[in-house]
């Protein structure tokens, strides 16, 4: 899948940051990265999130900040493509800001260091948690909404105070993350993680889809480690080991089924698998997920 290079607040009247609301039966944006820094809430819809060298699920409810430059795509699960008449929705409301421009103009009201180092931490890109979360998702709401200057100004400065003071977010990308993508690639990328992304509960042989781009199997994971960061088999066991965290998150989920539904060939293999993804063995996990929900 290549990273597509998107303008996004080119050619606006307002080239600092601005808003978009999506309301559609899926998310059907590419792989692509810009300059601007997006604020993205998710208000209903799941599938695979990947920003950077990060391989996630998402579901609703979830608050990402993407840095300047990274790649990233929301890719929804299989069963929102299933049928035109689909009763699943894909909403979201993404803040997008240019952090040179937003530096800039308010710089000239006084000292913005702290937020020129917080879109430095940005560059990981962002999960936000907790109050933090309840804060801005409604702010983010208001300020969609809002057409008063004055009022989105002060609706924006006050996003950036929370996020600049909260310690309740999570890293997602790793420290040495560098985006590595180039427009020279062409479309073989795209094809790969959309399969992965649609296949992962099964087996996927590397001959398949290294024939889908007309490549042997040398070449391919070449290629594929060049561009992710990551050999094929690692890529695909997060991809499955993301969904289990999901799945986890469903107390009436079975513990022993995750292995096969998520397309592990054995519940062994999966344990391990697991345990060095996640520090936790799955069960561990669960309970850790469960006492956080009862602490918010």
């Amino acid at each position: 899948m290549k990273p597509v290079p998107a303008k996004i607040l080119e050619g606006k009247e307002n080239e600092v940051y601005d808003t978009k609301i999506v309301n559609s039966p899926y998310f059907s944006t590419l792989f692509h990265f810009h300059e601007e820094c997006q604020l993205n809430y998710v208000v209903e819809s799941n599938g695979t999130r990947m920003i950077g060298d990060s391989i996630e699920s998402f579901s609703h409810d979830d608050l990402i900040l993407v840095g300047s430059n990274i790649p990233h795509v929301w890719h929804n699960s299989a069963e929102y493509f299933v049928t035109s008449e689909n009763e699943n929705q894909a909403k979201s409301i993404t803040l997008f800001f240019h952090p040179e421009k937003v530096i800039s103009m308010l710089s000239q009201l006084g000292d913005v260091k702290e937020l020129s180092d917080f879109f430095q931490r940005s560059r990981r890109c962002i999960r936000f948690r907790g109050n933090t979360k309840s804060q801005i998702k409604i702010l983010l709401i208001q300020l969609a909404e809002e057409v008063d200057v004055l009022i989105r100004l002060g609706l924006l400065t006050k996003i950036f105070h929370i996020l600049c003071k909260t310690k309740e977010y999570d890293v997602l990308t790793g420290a040495g993350y560098t985006n590595t993508y180039q427009l020279k690639d062409n479309d073989r990328m795209d094809i790969i993680l959309k399969h992965i992304f649609n296949n992962f509960a099964k087996e996927i042989p590397l001959k398949d889809v290294s024939d889908m781009i007309y490549m042997n199997k040398q070449s391919f994971c070449r290629y594929f480690k060049s561009r992710t960061q990551k050999t094929f088999v690692e890529f695909v066991n997060e991809v499955r080991i993301g969904h289990a965290c999901k799945l986890l998150t469903q107390v009436d989920y079975r513990v022993n089924d995750l292995a096969y539904d998520c397309g592990f060939n054995s519940l062994s293999n999966f344990n391990k698998f697991f345990k060095k993804a996640k520090g936790l063995t799955p069960r561990e996990y669960r309970c850790k997920i469960i006492a956080s929900a009862h602490k918010s």
